[in-house]
């Protein structure tokens, strides 16, 4: 008896648990609609700040390449292409009401385009900071609308804005948005990381790698390199992986599945490191350094795996990146 009762009590908790967990998630669910379209009432706007040296750029030269929209994909991730309605160049710098189209998204099984007119565009001079501001009235159709972006571009630790001034320059993004569609308000993180990698990453990058210098010139050169040879330790590896059994490691297809998978890594961050090079910059750095580390912890892995032991390869992984990181 005192066991059935027992039985009971519990199934009772169950079923009033169960019960109160599926009414909590419905009222979690209806929370989160009621909070999506109160924030539709409401326009969003994010603002970002980037700080430059003046030898990657100076306020007018800043100026110039922003409102320059084909720059625009080398400095936003999100960014596949711009086309001006006219024919335009859009090497060049947009004139008052001149008009271009954004191409951004996962083009051609997810294209997504905002046009873009220039309202405002203001140079920067001795005594005042220059400004952009581009405007779409549609924005993203169904998903955005009054869609504004601010560019504000001055001196940084100087009063004034000459070009001859101070060490830096200075550059503040505001862009603001009327949301259409909850998706509009869920991607608010997403674009926010998106401006602040353009302007405090790729921005400095691209521009840095267009001021002439040694530096560039070994970037480039490094990238070009660990490109050619990561599709070259490819190539070996699918083949008779003399790279691997010079070290006395088993071929490429011998290796256990995480063996292989580190291998084509190493392969493939060659590429990789290539295209950080022409991004330029710190990016640059960031893809020779990423390389030069993959690269020796593939050769110390190699060190304490191989039969028998081949402690050459380490030290010599670590020369070359040694030798690498000094002529850097």
């Amino acid at each position: 008896l005192v066991s059935s009762v027992v039985v009971s009590i519990t199934n009772i908790a169950l079923l009033v648990w169960e019960a109160m967990t599926i009414h909590s998630i419905f009222l979690f669910f209806q929370l989160c609609v009621v909070i999506l379209k109160f924030s539709l009432a409401y326009s969003v706007k994010l603002s970002t700040t980037s700080t430059l040296p003046r030898t990657s750029a100076t306020p007018s030269e800043l100026h110039r390449f922003l409102a320059s929209p084909a720059n625009w994909p080398k400095i936003v991730a999100s960014s596949h292409s711009v086309v001006s309605p006219t024919g335009k160049s859009l090497d060049e710098p947009l004139k008052i009401k001149e008009k271009v189209d954004e191409i951004f998204g996962l083009p051609p099984i997810l294209p997504l385009s905002v046009t873009w007119r220039l309202e405002k565009s203001v140079p920067p001079t001795g005594t005042k900071a220059g400004y952009l501001e581009f405007y779409s009235e549609n924005g993203l159709k169904s998903i955005a609308s009054d869609c504004r972006m601010q560019f504000e571009i001055n001196g940084g630790d100087t009063e004034g804005v000459s070009d001859n001034a101070g060490s830096e320059s200075c550059v503040k993004l505001t862009m603001s948005y009327d949301p259409q569609s909850p998706l509009a308000t869920l991607a608010t993180p997403v674009l926010a990381v998106d401006n602040a990698f353009a302007l405090k990453v790729l921005l400095p990058s691209v521009l840095s790698s267009q001021v002439a210098s040694p530096l560039n010139d070994f970037r480039r050169l490094m990238g070009i390199l660990y490109g050619i040879a990561g599709v070259a330790h490819l190539a070996d590896c699918l083949t008779d992986s003399r790279l691997l059994t010079a070290a006395n490691s088993e071929p490429f297809l011998a290796l256990p599945s995480l063996g292989q998978a580190y291998a084509l890594l190493w392969c493939a961050v060659g590429p990789v490191a290539l295209l950080a090079s022409m991004v330029g910059g710190l990016v640059a750095d960031y893809g020779l350094i990423l390389y030069g580390l993959i690269e020796v912890f593939g050769a110390y892995l190699l060190q304490v795996t191989a039969s028998p032991a081949s402690p050459s390869v380490f030290q010599n992984a670590i020369a070359v990146q040694g030798i690498v990181a000094l002529a850097w």
